[in-house]
């Protein structure tokens, strides 16, 4: 009894796909060119005399049909007063992002919870190594004073409403509203005592995702 033959995958294209990807890559990269040569009210043959191009050529890689050299690319970010780096932004898009309207944020519990002490989680990124905690922080006068967090990351703090004594390592201060203070959390830091019945913080912590 003969096996039937085994089905065999279509090899992938590789030549095509990696072409693909270049074209992408020329149409966003013109694109970005053009729109920030628009943005500076600089005409076509102005941008193309300041990279040392001629005007075909800048035509043809604004419409993505040319790939330009490095050096090129350097030209023009000089012309265009921008880093090389900025060119590729169209093709850079981010992944995701977080709107939270004005008083939707979610009410988080966070460890060492306490009486009078209130999270509220603004935002969230999911993708990405480098991400954010932004918090709306409510103390009341129920709230113990005991400045006993500590942390990863970078934290920024904005004081929105009310004052109190704060405490990062052996430095104490005064914080009342529109003061900030940016610290590494991985430091004791906290309130010590509240000067208003109610404090509100804008608290934004800065982190990697491990």
């Amino acid at each position: 009894m003969t096996r039937p033959a085994a089905k065999t995958k279509a090899p992938v294209d590789t030549h095509q796909y990696d072409s693909e990807k270049r074209n992408a890559l020329a149409l966003a990269v013109g694109k970005e060119i053009k729109s920030l040569r628009l943005s500076l009210n600089m005409a076509a043959n102005q941008l193309a005399e300041a990279a040392g191009l001629s005007n075909a050529m800048l035509s043809r890689i604004e419409h993505g049909s040319a790939t330009p050299s490095f050096t090129t690319l350097a030209s023009l970010s000089a012309a265009l007063r921008v880093p090389v780096s900025r060119l590729f932004a169209a093709h850079n898009q981010p992944t995701d992002y977080s709107l939270v309207r004005s008083g939707k944020g979610i009410n988080v519990r966070r460890q060492a919870h306490r009486s009078g002490l209130s999270y509220q989680l603004l935002g969230h990124l999911l993708s990405g190594e480098k991400y954010i905690e932004p918090y709306l922080v409510t103390l009341t006068s129920d709230c113990s004073n005991n400045p006993g967090f500590q942390h990863t990351g970078i934290e920024f703090m904005y004081v929105l409403e009310g004052s109190m004594i704060y405490r990062y390592g052996d430095a104490v201060m005064e914080l009342h509203h529109g003061d900030t203070l940016v610290f590494d959390a991985n430091f004791v830091h906290g309130h010590e005592k509240l000067l208003t019945p109610t404090v509100r913080v804008l608290s934004v912590v800065f982190n990697l995702r491990t």
